[in-house]
């Protein structure tokens, strides 16, 4: 009988230091994760080199290493806009793009409402979450969109004079700041 005791408690204790140590395993992992947010995250500063007016009337400024491409587009949703691209083709791993579209405040009845909706059509599910996005001079309504390794960021820059920009951009989950900073810079020439 002591020697069955003896094997219990040794295997209890063989046992708690088990627990103790997943316990430690998975406050480290939930540590790593949070710091791992907090960096993908995080808000750069914009060093803008660039500045670009399109013929739509917006003017943005930005990194040109970034976002070598800036042009006029036609869009089978957005039609007429301003395109920046990290390359020329979306092939490229590293692709990342921004439309930026002027247009009143009816022109769509619920821009970010409606390309949600298309999104989820597309990707299944998305987690739509608030971003909060300051421009002076104007009121911004703007959303982060989680797909798998992607965000779609969707945006409505309301302007005091009835203008509104319209803005839909996709990038890696580590690039959301390139897109954040791009936001920001817009206004209307």
């Amino acid at each position: 009988m002591p020697k069955d005791i003896h094997q219990r408690d040794t295997a209890q204790q063989r046992s708690s230091r088990l627990l103790l140590a997943m316990g430690i395993i998975v406050l480290l992992g939930a540590l790593a994760y949070f710091v791992l947010t907090l960096v993908v995250n995080r808000r750069t500063p914009a060093s803008p080199d660039t500045r670009c007016t399109a013929e739509n009337g917006i003017s943005v400024y930005y990194e040109s290493a970034v976002w070598p491409v800036c042009e006029m587009t036609e869009d089978a949703t957005l039609g007429r806009a301003l395109e920046l691209a990290s390359a020329e083709s979306s092939d490229d791993a590293n692709y990342q793009v921004v439309l930026f579209q002027k247009g009143m405040k009816d022109t769509y009845e619920d821009f970010i409402g409606q390309s949600e909706k298309e999104l989820k059509q597309a990707y299944g599910v998305i987690s739509p979450r608030k971003v909060d996005l300051s421009i002076d001079g104007a009121a911004v309504t703007a959303v982060r969109c989680d797909i798998q390794a992607y965000y779609a960021v969707l945006a409505t820059i309301e302007y005091d004079s009835g203008d509104v920009i319209y803005v839909s951009g996709l990038t890696k989950l580590a690039s959301i700041s390139d897109i954040v900073n791009l936001v920001e810079s817009v206004s209307l020439s």
